[in-house]
């Protein structure tokens, strides 16, 4: 006999919130002679990013090479990019990027500027270096939590205000905007953790009184 089909879990909730830079950071490291400015910036998207990275080209031009990593954007996973600005491939954005992932960064930009002094330091030696001013730069800077959730709009008579409240208040939630005219009109947030079954818990408080709808665009 064939088995009974089972029911599928729902897919996993994104994060209610992401790490990312507040302000800058920048650090300075010398290895045979070569010098290693990193510089940790914000950036919210790639423009920001490709901006940064030509304007420190320009303040650094006598500079040799200036190497870059970003990640940007929220899960699913953040878009990466690296650049090894004329490096052998894989020793300067790639060690790079690494650190970004090991601090879990995302709408963040890290750019190593080299001064080569000379000495040629061998793939592991640049890719340690490039990996190093990077991860101090990173270390120099401030990071934040980005809350991540959802907007539902909801309109409800005043009678069952303290209701509504309620159940967003349990979901971790809170009004944006609040509009008070023959009903109330709320635009909520939601913590991605607060949204599943949300719709259904105000539809069942208010026996259907009320049909929360979630805000796309």
């Amino acid at each position: 006999m064939p088995r009974p089909d089972h029911a599928q879990p729902p897919p996993p909730l994104p994060p209610d919130a992401v790490r990312v830079l507040t302000g800058p950071g920048r650090a300075e490291l010398t290895e045979q002679r070569s010098r290693f400015l990193g510089f940790a910036i914000p950036a919210p998207d790639e423009e920001t990013a490709r901006s940064a990275v030509a304007a420190l080209r320009r303040e650094n031009h006598a500079a040799h090479h200036a190497c870059s990593a970003w990640r940007l954007g929220t899960p699913p996973p953040p878009r990466e990019y690296r650049h090894d600005d004329g490096e052998p491939a894989g020793t300067a954005g790639e060690p790079i990027l690494a650190a970004l992932r090991r601090a879990d960064l995302t709408n963040a930009l890290v750019v190593v500027v080299r001064y080569f002094g000379g000495v040629k330091l061998g793939t592991g030696g640049l890719a340690r270096a490039y990996g190093s001013a990077a991860a101090l730069a990173l270390s120099n800077a401030t990071a934040g939590d980005l809350p991540l959730g959802r907007v539902y709009q909801v309109e409800f008579p005043y009678a069952l205000r303290h209701l509504v409240a309620a159940v967003v208040e349990s979901r971790g939630g809170h009004p944006l905007t609040e509009s008070y005219g023959v009903q109330i009109a709320w635009e909520i947030w939601l913590p991605h953790s607060g949204c599943r079954g949300f719709v259904e818990a105000i539809v069942q408080a208010t026996a259907g009184a009320i049909v929360p709808r979630e805000k796309t665009g």
